[in-house]
């Protein structure tokens, strides 16, 4: 009874899935689906998914309740565990291209509990650590790598300055309302590679059965005037511009979703597929690099293997 219950909700929403992308058929001129309609399909589609997959965990809360309570609390019990791997991505060779290229990406983590006591997405922080942590919440470090950019590995970049090899550096902030959904909030820094402030904003739903894991959920950058000055800004004025450089303001940078599948070959070790979706938006699809260069919708598509040690130590910062 509950699996049909679940399959009448998916069915459902798949009706709804398939108004909106008539919709957006029906309102494109000539009927050729313009860009930005097809984009909002893609979007609408995402989000879809997301809805399903939390209809049909509702089902399942109460008893993964439980267990997410036992995990995440923070109990002397629990010692602290480094998660070590490295993936592979085919993805744009930077935000903004049509180039796609392969690259190598590592996975370091360190947090309390081993099973499945914090959701981990794909597209996450390079190197998180959670340093305080609560029942549903905890806050730590974030960083990532920031690999160079110029016009000698891509052509494309001709029109733009070249940019350094760095990090960003700075926090994040992960909550779970229910035991199936997870927000994280990252602010980071730029050191070296760019002197301005980025912040990602993601919601997931996932859910195990057996020793699969799915997850899915929609994602928002919001960055500073200078990162984007940095990564998209030109040598001097552009045509149209009246002789003048180009200003560049802070707001939503790209919009997008990602889905992920995950074995858990044992306690320790897992293996993850993921695909990511991102929509530029805001200033910087003004840059040459983007157009007529470019585009401003992309793909990234990943594999990835990571394992857990156990590091033997229980110690808690602040009394948490």
């Amino acid at each position: 009874m509950a699996a049909a219950g679940v399959l009448k909700r998916i069915v459902n929403a798949n009706r709804t899935l398939i108004s909106v992308a008539q919709i957006a058929r029906v309102s494109s001129f000539g009927g050729a689906v313009a860009p930005e309609f097809w984009t909002m399909r893609c979007v609408a589609y995402l989000a879809g998914l997301a809805l399903c997959l939390a209809l049909s965990l509702t089902g399942r809360a109460e008893a993964q309740s439980r267990d997410y309570s036992t995990l995440t609390s923070p109990q002397p019990a629990q010692n602290w565990y480094l998660t070590l791997g490295a993936g592979v991505r085919y993805q744009p060779d930077y935000t903004g291209s049509k180039d796609y290229v392969f690259r190598a990406s590592p996975i370091i983590s360190l947090g309390r509990g081993l099973k499945s006591t914090w959701w981990s997405a794909e597209d996450d922080a390079m190197l998180s650590i959670g340093v305080f942590s609560g029942q549903g919440w905890r806050i730590g470090f974030s960083g990532d790598l920031l690999w160079k950019r110029d016009a000698k590995l891509n052509h494309a970049l001709v029109a733009v300055p070249a940019t350094k090899f760095g990090a960003e550096a700075g926090g994040f902030v992960e909550f779970y309302p229910t035991s199936w959904l997870r927000g994280r909030v990252d602010i980071r820094r730029g050191i070296v590679a760019h002197d301005g402030v980025v912040a990602d904003l993601k919601l997931d739903a996932f859910t195990t059965i057996g020793a699969w894991t799915l997850g899915v959920g929609p994602r928002m950058r919001i960055a500073s005037a200078d990162y984007v000055r940095t990564y998209f800004g030109t040598y001097g004025a552009q045509p149209g511009t009246g002789g003048f450089l180009q200003r560049f303001n802070a707001g939503v940078h790209t919009v997008g979703a990602l889905a992920q599948l995950t074995y858990a070959w044992s306690d320790n070790f897992k293996t993850t597929a993921y695909v990511e979706y991102k929509h530029l938006v805001g200033d910087a699809t003004r840059s040459p690099i983007v157009r007529p260069f470019g585009s401003r919708d992309s793909f990234t598509i990943g594999l990835s293997a990571s394992y857990s040690f156990d590091t033997g130590s229980n110690y808690s910062l602040g009394g948490l």
